[in-house]
């Protein structure tokens, strides 16, 4: 099922904090432009919306990785993690196409300046709502859906920009025939950020929603 959750990946020296693209109790589909070894062994944090901490697994990439900006790891003893994402596939299953993204992270409101490098454009945009496994840029600049770009967040009280690549999910034009309340813009799903960006992000997070932090990498 597609299930979006952040999912933090490291092997050896290789550390990246992205997201999944599809979810099963035995196996995630990463999205990531890191391109790991055939059968490869990598330590992997999943951020579930659950009470509980991150769920801790050890992955084996699947042979050969099929595209270029995701690949599909088999999770290997995962104990009483496959109950909790069975828990979650359930809540999601059957609530719609199993071919549209399910946002199981919930997403918050924000004002957040953004700047975003497409080939070789530079502009700006602002992230209007957010969650931890995504935001939506509110922007005129036209970007097209499945393209990667990179992209660097000015979070609030934190003197440095964070970075990260992102996958554009889909896009929002401004019309005649648009409702009033929708904005021109798009979605995107963040993918290969460090661990500062994940940390910033759930800090912002937890600042919004009034919780102590929980979410924090292994």
């Amino acid at each position: 099922m597609i299930i979006v959750v952040p999912v933090r990946l490291a092997a050896h020296d290789r550390v990246t904090q992205t997201t999944s693209r599809e979810l099963t109790d035995s196996s995630v589909l990463v999205a990531s432009r890191q391109r790991p070894s055939a059968k490869e062994l990598i330590s992997v944090l999943l951020y579930l919306p659950d009470a509980g901490s991150p769920a801790g697994v050890m992955g084996k990439v699947r042979s050969p990785p099929e595209k270029k900006d995701e690949f599909w790891l088999d999770l290997l003893d995962t104990g009483g993690v496959n109950q909790r994402i069975r828990a979650l596939v359930s809540r999601h299953d059957g609530n719609s196409s199993r071919n549209t993204p399910h946002r199981a992270m919930p997403r918050y409101p924000a004002s957040i300046p953004v700047s975003i490098e497409s080939d070789d454009r530079r502009f700006a945009g602002r992230a209007v709502d957010l969650s931890s496994g995504g935001a939506f840029i509110r922007c005129k600049e036209k970007v097209d859906v499945g393209s990667v770009v990179g992209m660097k967040l000015l979070i609030p009280q934190h003197d440095e920009p964070i970075s990260a690549s992102a996958r554009i999910i889909h896009v929002a034009e401004s019309s005649a025939g648009h409702a009033p309340w929708s904005e021109q813009g798009f979605g995107l799903q963040f993918i290969d950020g460090d661990d500062e960006f994940r940390t910033q992000i759930e800090r912002y997070l937890d600042k919004v929603t009034g919780s102590s932090p929980t979410r924090r990498a292994g």
